[in-house]
């Protein structure tokens, strides 16, 4: 007989082998896992989208000036049509992946969900799984108490792209969110 999963031979009757066995208790475990510890979401302020768009104001603010500077008052009003669609365009795309992104710490797995128009993405990671974990902060959401958190997997997880894990930006008081996520993995978390 053979295994229906994986298909090696069984020394015993049966339908599966110990080891794709032992892979689907681990499984069903995590399924029944629901106990909500730490729920993680992306910030978004209006204030911090400005801030971090900054360059891209003074450009429109500079092209206006010199359309108007030029004598062309019809091109400064097109070229402060086009700077209000594109800074709206910003702030709604940016808007809408902070809804759509947050992680959810269990006892024993990460949830990570993303998701955007048509792009739905969802990954569990077993607390065994993951090798590292870390923040970062630039200096424009060290203003804001904002950092991003990266958490790293020691292989490839179904979901998963070029980042090995997920990453979630502008999470608000992320030195502390940090120090919880390192409780429950039951490390000592470093910066």
């Amino acid at each position: 007989m053979k295994c229906s999963i994986c298909g090696a031979k069984l020394k015993k009757e049966g339908d599966i082998c110990i080891n794709c066995y032992k892979e689907f208790q681990e499984e069903e475990d995590l399924k029944k896992d629901n106990e909500e510890r730490l729920k993680i979401k992306r910030k978004y302020s209006i204030s911090y989208e400005f801030f971090k768009y900054i360059e891209v104001i003074v450009i429109c603010i500079l092209s206006i000036v010199i359309c108007i500077s030029s004598g062309g008052i019809l091109e400064a009003l097109g070229v402060i049509v086009i700077c209000a669609l594109v800074m709206g365009f910003l702030l709604f795309i940016d808007k809408r992946i902070a809804m759509g992104t947050k992680a959810t710490f269990y006892n024993k797995k990460a949830v990570y969900k993303f998701k955007l128009a048509f792009i739905d993405t969802t990954k569990v990671v077993k607390y065994t799984d993951i090798s590292d974990i870390r923040y970062f902060q630039t200096n424009r959401q060290k203003k804001y108490g904002y950092g991003d958190l990266c958490i790293y997997t020691k292989g490839k997880i179904p979901g998963s792209g070029f980042l090995n894990g997920f990453q979630i930006k502008n999470v608000e008081n992320v030195e502390e969110v940090f120090g919880k996520i390192g409780e429950i993995l039951g490390v000592q978390a470093e910066e």
